[in-house]
């Protein structure tokens, strides 16, 4: 059976755990923007849920990348697991920059109509 190289495993790894910063980014925005007026609060908390959710998919993968170190055997089913898992992460963090996309046009929106 095909074996996952270290190399490739502490890759994913390290992706992982950069995955796992955005996610604790994207929530920091989502808690920046709580209780503005100017904003709808449902958006920001979807945000705020997006983010939460990158956090979760990027510590799955997290724990997959480690175990496809440690486990020589299973490497390339728990490598798999660990990218489907960051694939879900990064899913989560382009709906999460779509919101705010979202979000920042209507208050640019409702910016220009009142000039």
């Amino acid at each position: 059976m095909h074996q996952i190289s270290d190399e490739n495993a502490k890759a994913a790894e390290e992706h992982a755990k950069v995955c796992e910063k955005h996610g604790k980014l994207v929530e920091e925005v989502g808690k920046a923007l709580e209780g503005n007026g100017e904003v709808p609060q449902e958006q920001v908390k979807l945000i705020q849920e997006y983010g939460k959710a990158v956090q979760q998919h990027a510590n799955a993968s997290l724990k997959h990348a480690k175990a496809a170190q440690d486990d020589a055997v299973n490497s390339t089913e728990e490598y798999t697991k660990s990218a489907k898992e960051h694939v879900k992460a990064t899913e989560k963090h382009v709906k999460a920059v779509k919101q705010y996309i979202k979000l920042v046009q209507n208050y640019l929106y409702k910016s220009n109509k009142n000039y």
